[in-house]
């Protein structure tokens, strides 16, 4: 596959599956995990590396692109404390990529990590195999809000201080994937 197939591929990928989100609230959230690691996974797999040097914003705008679909979907939960704790996190990240576009520190996403992701699966999830689900009580939710930001700071620590991409440090220290 040519550099220009491949991200072809990733255009349509990360644009056309955080669509089904509208419909299918966790499902598609995961779909576009997948798709979010698709682009590396496919110019890695097709050594067409067409994002070199831009990879960075493009990947961003994307994930700026799907998460504001989820941010979107959130209006529909009945619960203001749940539906604002999300929007709150939402907007914590997205202040996170305004202070990255101005000051060019990677590691401001430590400080203002993507828990919203986790915190919107996490519902969603739990709405997906009980729609009846809801959150009892402030502490129950600070306690779901503490779960879903442990792996995502991880994360970040990993892509922003360490510097390695998260599915390289996979590949390589997980699956040991040879290259």
């Amino acid at each position: 596959m040519t550099a220009a197939l491949v991200l072809i591929a990733i255009i349509l990928i990360r644009t056309l599956v955080p669509l089904g989100i509208l419909r299918w609230p966790f499902w598609a959230a995961l779909a576009c995990i997948l798709a979010d690691a698709s682009d590396s996974i496919l110019q890695d797999a097709f050594s067409a590396h067409s994002l070199d040097g831009v990879y960075h914003n493009v990947d961003k705008a994307f994930d700026i692109y799907y998460l504001a679909i989820e941010a979107f979907a959130v209006r529909r939960w009945a619960e203001p404390m749940v539906r604002n704790t999300a929007w709150a996190l939402f907007a914590l990240r997205m202040a996170a990529v305004a202070v990255f576009e101005v000051t060019d520190v990677r590691q401001v996403f430590f400080f203002g990590p993507n828990v919203f992701e986790n915190f919107y699966l996490f519902i969603a999830g739990m709405r997906t195999i009980d729609p009846a689900h809801r959150v009892g009580s402030g502490r129950q939710l600070a306690l779901i809000v503490a779960a879903v930001a442990a792996p995502k700071l991880l994360q970040e620590y990993v892509m922003h201080f360490r510097e390695y991409q998260t599915w390289h440090f996979v590949k390589h220290n997980i699956l040991f994937w040879p290259g």
